[in-house]
């Protein structure tokens, strides 16, 4: 390599080193054109700073250690985990770098002669890894910026879609062949530059990183982030603006991950750190007279800081950036002191390396600190929402907010690093006496303290006891408890008089099993069965309050840090002698009263219930029991001695309505006196105004319909492209203006001020819309869909960039992203951050979580991340607690973002105030039909069974079953549906190796094993195991393979590799639950466990649209694969519903009692007072 070659690698290199390295090598060049320094002194010189600048290895330990250079394999990729973002062309161990112009040995290769490096560059290993890596980055920014300011003007939204594909690109194709082949003819100034790469391109995640700490808001312009703007010759069309995260390779964190197991989480960081901090020399003196102690100034060096003022600290580590906090309180004791209430920046939240570097986050962390700490005064800056924020939308704003002069800071939210939670700071105002010592992190920080204690009052004199003190009241976490309340208690907190069988975990035993008729049984080594709920825990325990005290101390006084409650036991119908079968039969919310008392500490409640005796209901247990969750009844008394069921004493009725009801809840016989007084006495339900909701990718409306039956929604609009779909949401929603266009036409047609689209439906304006909801398709994400780097699941994944414009331009008050669980762990939850990145540059509150829809009432595993917002002025929802308890193996819905754990607001964990529901409960009712039955209206030919079933048939009768049809299999995967066994966890491996004649008249021929198998051995009977010479090591033979079999030849050849392919041709459990449902049900499917229990067909239409909690009446539209598509895709409405209903408790907070609702404005000023 020339001389000049490498200094001008060194030039290429200063521009982005810091000030005095480069004035050190600019010294070293001087000496050395001045004959002051030889050529090898020079590289040795320079060697040693660019050493200490880069932090590169050791002379002595050469360029690689194992394939690795300082993080960067050989050819400038970036290494992480074993794992290469690109496709590129990975080197042999041991190779050293090359000139461009260095021959290639055979195939393309260079020999080992070849690729020693030359002598020149014996000294320059360590260094030349950092030149190519530092050259990349100039290479490629300096080219995007050029393209994109230069050609922009001209190519408008092609330059930018087509930058964002060359970085996707970068690490697959040579960057320079690809903007010379895609956009324009090579120019000297690039080609020089390419050349010096010598072709090793930076791999896209390390320049993704680099643009986002030095051009963030050009990185939120380029990738589509930005927000839309109303200037129409400049608007992008969203599917151009494409996301910077594009799947490039099979998610493998998918819903199969939920039954297999429950991966530890790797020891993670803790949200809140102590921060270390350094000493200043800075001179400290007091301005003005302590007040009762407190100063309200001092003066650090020259500056004057106030109480209220915001200072930075200096960190102990100078590589941290400075830690900014508000100063609260200044005191002496001792040293000069003062209480700081800190602020975070955005890298140390959720966002990461996507936040605005100015922008920094209130947090509930404070500490006192000695005043030497003070490193000076920042300028933090509250960004408060205007006025006319909710009409800001899709304007053409800067993106500056402050500037930038190192010392000014802005803040608009709240931080709670636990559950990642962005919301309005609450406003307090401390009263004159303590204006000079209030720190608001101390006062909420308190206020949970308490809360989290238990507390009693109320004493009651009339009770004595020498041992107890009695109480009228209990409080704990904001609840208040008193004598005749019921409430939730873990189920260990007490057991029942009726002791039931545990159940037993089926074993697999294999010396039962004739290997020679079935030779795949010895795979099923594992006892678990996908789908079980043997592992579920039980529902909580439900009590009702008999006595509240506290033991007496030794002192005589009570010992109120432990209060305890004497309860009233309740069974559930699964806790009796009939068992589970009990259950199955009985209402979810069905309890039987005891006499049986239990005495546990007040601090295992978990929460309050509502428990009625039904004849004293002034309304339907139905009408009762549909005003939401947590409310319970009894009809009668169970006796755990003589296992009989009587009627409840007098006691056992509630003070409340004790003889005000008549005839089983029915409500009838009651005088208008009797009805005005329970109306009276129990607080009536508030009504809220229903918000205008559009649904934008509404699919077939899943998550409208949970919204509808939450009672919070009325969707006015709903956007689905696939017409099908499209249909179905009509169906169902006939006022619903459905459009059938693509999102991004709409939005440029109402952005440039059109009212009406080409078929005259009327547009939504702005200002129209109260709520966005909407489940971007998510196949890119999903770990489901195998072929997610296909060009169209790629394409897709950008419509989460279109979603986020819709948010932008409408200004909803509340909005809901749902998409699959990798939506958050994605390219390293880039795509999570990104989206809560550009939320919160809207101003709006914000969280993630993932929830489990098993746990809200749905026979299945679907996990699914659920982003949430809420404009400024309304209150941001918490993720509902889990309904039901569910697979504790499916129940694992933490985050771990940048090795920090994230969990949502839930405090049930996995419990849950109802038992699970099962396959049984979700469609045994259904009448038995064959396979490919095509009817698509039956009779249902019997009545409900289960709680769920009656539920789901709804409270009108419908004497037609809609739906109940199922595909129509071949004949070979007919018959091997006809040979699984109906034992749970049956499927494939349990087939039978003999010959069938099949309906079409064929016959099926016997699978022949005809190699060893080096991995499993030979069989009891010493039969071999392999069907291809792959099982012996060698490479597979196409002679090998063998067709119309029962048993599939595909499933052992590969059997060993993928988990033994356990599940596929596997039959649902009755007492488990459905893996999640997918859009076309196939045995050989990701998830094959499609077959009924007891029929030999897969589900059919009505059964998965049960197992997604659509009620019976919900109508399909298309021909079979169509309806299970639209069924596959939906959100269960009982999840949303769920979310629903915590949506609509915010809602609640600023219902007028006269005029139900608060203008926008009105809001938004209440909450800045």
């Amino acid at each position: 390599m020339s001389d000049e070659c490498v200094k001008e690698k060194l030039r290429l290199l200063q521009e982005f080193l810091l000030a005095d390295t480069q004035d050190q090598l600019k010294i070293l060049e001087d000496k050395l054109k001045s004959s002051e320094l030889s050529t090898d002194v020079y590289t040795s010189e320079v060697k040693a700073v660019l050493k200490k600048a880069l932090g590169v290895v050791k002379e002595d330990e050469g360029v690689e250690q194992n394939g690795h250079s300082n993080g960067f394999s050989e050819n400038g990729s970036h290494k992480d985990e074993g794992e290469r973002e690109g496709a590129m062309d990975t080197q042999e161990d041991g190779d050293a770098m090359k000139s461009p112009s260095a021959p290639k040995g055979k195939g393309g290769r260079r020999s080992k002669a070849d690729s020693e490096p030359k002598s020149e560059l014996q000294g320059f290993k360590g260094v030349l890894i950092a030149l190519h890596v530092l050259q990349c980055l100039y290479l490629y920014i300096d080219m995007i910026v050029h393209i994109y300011y230069i050609w922009g003007k001209k190519k408008g939204c092609d330059v930018q879609n087509m930058v964002t594909t060359v970085i996707i690109k970068v690490g697959s194709d040579a960057l320079w062949e690809y903007l010379a082949r895609s956009v324009f003819t090579p120019q000297t100034r690039f080609e020089k530059m390419f050349f010096l790469t010598s072709g090793l391109i930076l791999m896209s995640y390390i320049t993704v990183m680099f643009s986002l700490y030095f051009l963030p808001v050009f990185f939120i312009q380029l990738y589509g982030l930005g927000f839309v703007c109303q200037n129409k010759a400049k608007w992008v069309s969203c599917p151009l603006s494409r996301c910077p995260n594009l799947a490039v390779k099979e998610a493998e964190d998918d819903e199969n991950m939920d039954e297999e197991e429950v991966l530890p989480l790797k020891e993670t960081k803790k949200m809140s750190q102590a921060k270390k901090k350094k000493q200043t020399k800075n001179k400290i003196s007091w301005v003005g007279e302590p007040i009762k102690e407190y100063y309200m100034k001092v003066r650090v060096e020259n500056e004057v800081v106030e109480v209220g003022d915001c200072v930075s600290v200096s960190p102990a580590d100078p590589s941290h950036p400075l830690y900014l906090a508000r100063i609260t309180a200044l005191w002496e004791d001792g040293d000069k002191m003062f209480h700081a209430h800190w602020f975070c920046r955005g890298t140390d939240t959720v966002l990461g390396e996507s936040s605005d570097p100015l922008e920094l986050f209130l947090v509930d962390e404070c500490e006192d600190m000695q005043l030497s700490f003070v490193h000076g005064k920042v300028n933090v800056l509250y960004k408060a929402p205007t006025e006319n924020w909710f009409m800001e939308g899709g304007m053409d704003d800067d993106m500056k907010v402050i500037e930038d002069d190192g010392e000014s800071f802005f803040y608009q939210l709240l931080y709670d690093g636990e559950c990642a939670r962005f919301e309005s700071p609450p406003k307090v105002t401390p009263s004159e006496d303590c204006k000079y010592k209030f720190c608001a992190s101390c006062v909420r920080n308190r206020e949970r303290e308490a809360q989290d204690l238990p507390n009693v009052c109320e004493p009651l004199e009339d009770e004595k006891s020498d041992s107890k003190v009695f109480y009228g009241l209990a409080t704990l976490k904001g609840e208040q408890y008193r004598v005749g309340d019921s409430v939730y208690l873990p189920p260990e907190a007490f057991s029942f008089a009726v002791k039931l069988a545990s159940p037993v975990k089926r074993s697999h035993r294999k010396d039962d099993v004739d290997e020679d008729l079935h030779p795949e049984y010895y795979r099923k080594s594992s006892d678990y069965i996908k789908g079980s709920n043997l592992d579920a825990p039980e529902p909580f325990r439900i009590g009702r309050i008999k006595e509240i005290f506290c033991n007496k101390r030794s002192d005589g006084k009570p010992d109120k840090m432990d209060p305890k409650l004497r309860l009233y036991k309740f069974y559930r119908p699964e806790n009796t002698h009939k068992g589970p079968k009990g259950a199955y039969h009985s209402d979810i919310n069905q309890l039987y009263w005891s006499d049986e008392e239990a005495t546990v500490n007040m601090a295992e409640v978990l929460g309050r219930c509502q428990v009625e005796y039904a004849e004293d209901l002034v309304e339907s247990v139905q009408d009762y029991s549909s005003r939401g969750p947590d409310r319970f009844y009894f009809l009668e008394a169970y006796n755990a001695k003589t296992r009989s069921l009587e009627d409840p004493p007098n006691h056992a009725r509630s003070a409340v309505h004790k003889g005000k009801g008549k005839g089983k809840g029915k409500g009838k016989g009651k005088g208008k006196a009797a009805l005005q007084e329970s109306q009276d006495q129990e607080p009536q339900e508030q009504t809220v105004p229903k918000l205008r909701t559009l649904d934008v990718f509404s699919g077939c409306g899943g998550l409208s319909e949970g919204f509808h039956q939450a009672g919070i929604s009325e969707t006015h609009w709903a956007i689905e492209m696939w017409d099908p779909a499209a249909q179905a949401f009509r169906l169902n929603n006939p006022g619903t203006t459905v459009f059938t266009e693509d999102c991004n036409v709409l939005l440029k047609l109402v952005m440039s001020g059109e009212k009406t689209n080409s078929l005259g439906q009327k547009l939504p304006q702005k200002g129209d819309v109260e709520m966005l909801c909407g489940g971007p398709p998510c196949q890119g994400f999903s770990g489901m869909n195998r072929f997610n780097s296909r060009t169209y699941s790629t394409f897709k994944n950008s419509l989460v960039v279109s979603y986020l414009s819709y948010c932008d331009y409408y200004r909803p008050k509340f909005f809901l992203l749902e998409n699959v669980r990798n939506f958050v762990s994605f390219k390293r939850s880039m795509v999570l951050k990104l989206t809560l990145r550009c939320l919160v540059r809207m101003g709006y509150q914000c969280t993630f979580g993932i929830l489990q829809a098993g746990q809200y009432g749905v026979a299945q595993t679907r996990r699914r991340a659920i982003i949430l917002a809420a404009a400024p002025g309304e209150k941001l929802p918490r993720f509902p607690e889990p309904l039901h308890v569910f697979a504790p193996r499916a129940c694992s819905l933490s985050v771990v973002v940048d090795e920090k754990k994230y969990v949502s607001n839930v405090t049930r964990g996995n419990g849950g105030i109802y038992r699970t529901i099962t396959v049984r409960d979700t469609m045994s009712d259904l009448p038995e039909i064959r396979n490919g039955a095509a009817a698509l209206e039956i009779s249902y030919n019997g009545e409900p069974q289960s709680w769920f079933q009656r539920h789901i048939r709804g409270s009108q009768y419908q004497p037609i079953l809609r739906d109940h049809i199922c595909k129509d299999m071949s004949a070979l995967v007919a018959a091997r549906m006809r040979y699984i066994p109906l034992a749970p966890g049956s499927d494939w491996r349990d087939l039978p190796n003999i010959e069938v004649r099949l309906r079409d008249g064929t016959t099926t021929k016997k699978l022949r094993y005809t190699h060893s198998d080096k991995k499993n051995g030979r069989s009891g009977t010493g039969a071999l195991r392999g069907v291809c010479s792959c099982a012996e090591g060698k490479s597979c033979d196409p002679a090998d393979r063998q067709f119309n079999t029962l048993i599939p030849w595909c499933l052992p050849h590969t059997g060993n590799r993928h988990n033994h392919w356990a599940g596929l041709y596997g039959r649902l459990e009755w007492d488990g639950f459905f893996s999640t449902t997918v859009t076309n049900p196939e045995p050989m499917g990701k998830q094959g466990r499609v077959l009924h229990p007891e029929q030999h067909r897969v589900v059919s239409v009505r059964e998965c649209a049960r197992s997604q909690g659509f009620p019976d009446t919900y109508r399909f539209f298309g021909n079979i694969l169509d309806k299970h598509r639209q069924v596959g895709n939906a959100v269960p409405p009982p999840l949303s519903k769920a979310i629903g209903l915590e949506v609509r408790k915010c809602v609640s907070l600023f219902c007028d009692p006269v005029s139900l609702s608060y203008t926008r404005s009105e809001k938004l000023h209440l909450n800045n007072q």
